[in-house]
């Protein structure tokens, strides 16, 4: 299960795509996307979302951890 996915399922109420997409400021559709795993998240984006979510670097783009050598 994707990061995001888990997260809005996590919240009282559960969100939906929508709501989640508003928080983060993108639309639903890279939601979509980014949870089915049709695309990676924008690496300019992974900083904001993981500082809204709480959900570490590594989880949503274990990629770029990797390459900026970061573990959070």
């Amino acid at each position: 299960m994707h990061p995001l996915t888990a997260y809005r399922q996590a919240q009282k109420p559960p969100l939906s795509k929508a709501e989640l997409a508003a928080q983060l400021g993108a639309s639903r559709a890279s939601i979509t996307r980014w949870e089915s795993g049709v695309r990676k998240i924008d690496a300019s984006l992974v900083p904001d979302i993981a500082a809204i979510t709480g959900i570490p670097v590594r989880q949503l783009r274990p990629d770029l951890a990797k390459l900026l050598g970061t573990m959070d």
